[in-house]
């Protein structure tokens, strides 16, 4: 019985380090371009290695819908896929040769933007999201202009933490995906074997 409860255990600890050095985070993202519709322009949805990172993550954009034209996309590095249709964008965060992964999607901004945004993969990865003007020189609907980023997304070992510098990007995360709740109620289930095993 002894043998038993340390495997248990063991498989408890394999399953929650598991979780947190490669987790799933999903949001959705509402721009407002209002004050800038009519305006050509470019959106940059990046997604690349931070400095310690452990390994390769994938973001991936879908549901995207704006009543924005949508011109050329120039993809770099790890991305696929052509707007409105799924963007993935693969960050193999240990090919130093390739660091750099966008979407660099060309536009003539309407009133609002609209997508969903699932980061899965190792810790260390950031999402980030930018706005253009057509000369590619100003950054747009951001509060932090020395970095031009609208909203940036940094997968940690801790969970992802949201920087959100623009007054026009509302971010929300989406509600815990159910495998998370198996995961819990998994590790529920072996916390009351082990104690009618003690029993």
């Amino acid at each position: 019985m002894k043998h038993i409860k340390i495997k248990l255990l063991i498989a408890a600890v394999f399953m929650f380090a598991a979780t947190s050095a490669f987790a799933d985070y999903s949001y959705n993202f509402s721009v407002n371009t209002s004050s800038v519709a009519g305006q050509p322009g470019y959106v940059d949805l990046m997604f690349n290695p931070g400095d310690n990172s452990l390994g390769s993550a994938t973001a991936t954009i879908t549901n995207f819908n704006t009543d924005a034209a949508l011109g050329a996309a120039l993809l770099t590095g790890g991305a696929t896929g052509v707007l409105p249709s799924t963007v993935s964008i693969v960050n193999n965060a240990l090919n130093t040769n390739n660091p750099y992964n966008d979407d660099f999607q060309q536009v003539t901004f309407g009133q609002n933007m609209n997508f969903s945004l699932n980061l899965s993969g190792a810790a260390g990865n950031s999402f980030m999201l930018y706005f253009y003007d057509g000369t590619v020189s100003n950054s747009l609907l951001t509060n932090n202009l020395s970095s031009g980023i609208a909203t940036e997304i940094d997968m940690t070992k801790n969970g992802a933490i949201v920087t959100n510098n623009s007054n026009q990007v509302t971010v929300s995360a989406t509600p815990i995906p159910a495998a998370a709740y198996l995961f819990g109620s998994g590790l529920m289930g072996l916390v009351g074997i082990r104690r009618k095993m003690k029993n």
